[in-house]
């Protein structure tokens, strides 16, 4: 059976998809735009106004916090003010962290707003003021650009009650990102091995952590972070340098989870050093990064890769690679047509990696499956799969060949498994095997070599066994010769794909509108029926070219309109007692109470079925119960960048992901592939006074 019909389909499904790329949320104008804005209307003789310096900024770009890191440059603003006027320091929100090759970084992007306080002498008479300022900034991306603006804001100095100005908001917001004092207890440098340790009071919970250190050289930036904590007290420890010594001040910031803007929260410390012994710091669970080389994440991806091709969404392939094994056994081409599917699926998988980095890169929050947040792409994978499960039951050739009365095919080319390899990656993209969620966040948070790297190792795993089997034939010894059960086979084997047509077309149902899946639907009735008068002409029956013709060109226009702005609606929601939120999470463990969160996508075939085979049985259900759980749902189905973020802080870049935490707030993550027992024992190791 030839595949070169499929394989021109599948070429333009790429194209199709790299097309409609240019509809998601980036687009790059001027990188940095810069204002200077103002709390409040006015402000009363002896008392402060604060003003702020906004800075939006194009997404892949970022500016720097007052410790750049190991490059880059803070963000300065010199005031010229009225006489008597006074401007404080830069209230710094808490940063992020940017690590890119060897270089550790720390800054913002998106928004970001540095405010300053500015107190007005009580002397000031009634009258309008101006006050200048002169803002620096570099920004960088792949490179690098320093920028500059000059302002001046009105000040209008009266006796009368201050009103809020149109942009208070944004600094009663700021104010929940700037890290609040924390109560220090100690800080201690070990002159040995120059290693740091502060401990400090929170009964705040955390499961992750960044130190962001004040003052250039103080600690070094390349090594590891680690903490402890014993009741409410929490020790830090890190790697100084020779700069720092007993008397010196260490100042920094705590980031627990992110910090707040990705749903955690900051604390700031400030303390003089002591002389004391400390443990040089090695990596930690609990910090942010993932003590992950880039070729123990190869590793961990080539053995997701492997174990991928078990998983449920692969399955509807295994059909068409059984019948190529059987159909080339015994011709010689069985090891070249092994390569081309092993061609395809790198390929395939190099374009969707490249597309991946692509879009991170331009500041979406995406991962590992993201095209699949994209309903016209659900669509188009749809229709794909009507199309197969048409040629599996017999309606059409790819080839304009039919199957013989011997069941056997006259002659598959290299084109059908290279597009089986390509079909096969477009298929596990829904997909998390265990291994692969730690290895792809580490490959997302790494270079493009490093990225590509793993990539690749997932889809060498992924095509090894069949490659095994088309390098040596001898393996293929248990399967039957080839003869009528092929047809057979072949017509029972489009049963998995038409129920895999039936479930992207459920996941449409959950993404987009009722008229738009309806619309969706007449695409795929009208594709069939120009498909199957395809396969009447080809098997010589009588059959209208016209109406063909017709049926394909109605298709394709009811796709285009489903597909536009058109039939768009809002996102479902889900129940708000159920709704995931750093909030919801907050408020349970507030109660007392432990939480399981599911992170899943109703594109996510890994998800469902863990939610029909463990999550939603008696047993499982019976015991949240038993342990008061409350339990939440982070629907992925759609792009949802707080989402994103949060899988993220845990090391990951897809679904599924299961946290369950206690109620003193420590995390614990479940295997991508659940079992009952594996979350009913979980929940044992929960603290009693969980329960209720």
């Amino acid at each position: 059976m030839r595949f070169a019909w499929l394989l021109r389909f599948l070429l333009l499904f790429f194209a199709v998809f790299a097309l409609n790329a240019q509809a998601l949320p980036w687009k790059k104008t001027e990188a940095v735009k810069a204002e200077l804005i103002s709390q409040a209307t006015s402000v009363q003789p002896g008392s402060s106004i604060r003003l702020g310096v906004l800075l939006t900024q194009e997404p892949g770009w970022h500016t720097y916090w007052k410790t750049p890191g190991d490059t880059g440059l803070p963000t300065t603003i010199d005031w010229t003010l009225p006489e008597g006027w006074k401007a404080g320091q830069i209230q710094w929100p808490t940063p992020n962290l940017y690590v890119v090759g060897d270089l550790t970084n720390f800054g913002y992007e998106d928004s970001v707003l540095l405010p300053v306080s500015i107190s007005v002498p009580a002397s000031a008479k009634e009258g309008d003021y101006v006050a200048k300022a002169n803002v620096s900034w570099l920004m960088c991306a792949e490179q690098c650009i320093p920028g500059s603006a000059s302002f001046d804001v009105p000040v209008k100095v009266s006796k009368t009650e201050p009103a809020p100005s149109p942009n208070a908001g944004l600094f009663q917001t700021n104010e929940g990102l700037t890290p609040a004092p924390l109560k220090t207890v100690s800080a201690k440098v070990d002159t040995s091995n120059h290693a740091l340790s502060v401990t400090f009071k929170t009964s705040e919970p955390f499961n992750h952590f960044y130190v962001f250190t004040e003052g250039e050289g103080a600690v070094d930036y390349k090594a590891p972070q680690s903490v402890s904590k014993n009741g409410d007290e929490v020790t830090v420890r890190l790697q100084g340098t020779e700069e720092l010594k007993a008397g010196d001040t260490l100042s920094g910031v705590f980031a627990a989870d992110g910090g707040p803007a990705k749903g955690g929260w900051s604390g700031s410390f400030s303390h003089v050093l002591v002389t004391g012994t400390v443990t040089p710091p090695s990596a930690s669970s609990d910090n942010t990064d993932v003590n992950l080389t880039v070729w123990l994440a190869a590793g961990m991806s080539f053995l997701g890769g492997l174990i991928l091709n078990l998983m449920p969404c692969v399955f509807p392939v295994l059909s068409l690679k059984m019948l190529s094994l059987v159909e080339h056994r015994k011709d010689g081409k069985l090891a070249l047509h092994g390569l081309s599917f092993t061609l395809g699926v790198l390929i395939s998988m190099t374009l969707l990696t490249g597309a991946l980095i692509a879009v991170k890169a331009a500041g979406a929050s995406v991962g590992w499956g993201f095209q699949l947040q994209s309903p016209w792409f659900v669509a188009l994978l749809a229709l794909l799969f009507v199309t197969i499960t048409l040629n599996l039951a017999g309606a059409f050739e790819f080839s304009g060949v039919r199957i013989a009365s011997t069941g056997q095919t006259s002659g598959a080319s290299l084109a059908g498994s290279f597009a089986t390899g390509i079909l096969a990656v477009v298929v596990a993209s829904p997909c998390t095997a265990p291994f692969m969620g730690a290895a792809l966040g580490y490959a997302l948070s790494a270079s493009a070599l490093e990225s590509f790297v793993v990539f690749v190792c997932l889809g060498l795993g992924m095509s090894l066994p069949w490659l095994l089997l088309a390098l040596f034939p001898c393996l293929t010894a248990w399967l039957p010769r080839p003869g009528r059960w092929m047809g057979i086979f072949r017509t029972i084997m489009a049963v998995p794909m038409a129920l895999t047509a039936l479930w992207l077309f459920w996941v449409l149902w959950q993404q987009v509108s009722l008229s738009a899946l309806g619309v969706y639907l007449c695409a795929a009735v009208l594709l069939a029926v120009a498909l199957i008068l395809y396969g009447r002409l080809q098997f010589g029956k009588a059959a209208s070219k016209g109406f063909m013709a017709l049926a394909f060109i109605l298709g394709a226009g009811a796709y285009a309109l489903a597909a536009s702005p058109l039939l768009e609606r809002a996102p479902v929601e889900v129940s708000t007692a159920d709704a995931w939120s750093p909030t919801a999470v907050q408020t349970a463990l507030d109660e007392g109470r432990p939480v399981f969160v599911d992170f899943t996508a109703s594109w996510c075939v890994t998800c469902q079925a863990n939610k029909l085979a463990v999550l939603d049985r008696e047993n499982v259900q019976k015991a949240f119960k038993e342990h008061n759980v409350k339990f939440l749902i982070a629907d992925w189905t759609n792009r949802n960048a707080e989402i994103s973020k949060t899988l993220e802080s845990f090391g990951r870049t897809g679904v599924p992901l299961y946290l369950l935490y206690s109620p003193d707030g420590t995390a614990k993550i479940l295997p991508e592939l659940l079992t009952q027992d594996i979350v009913i024992d979980a929940l044992k190791t929960l603290p009693k006074s969980a329960s209720k």
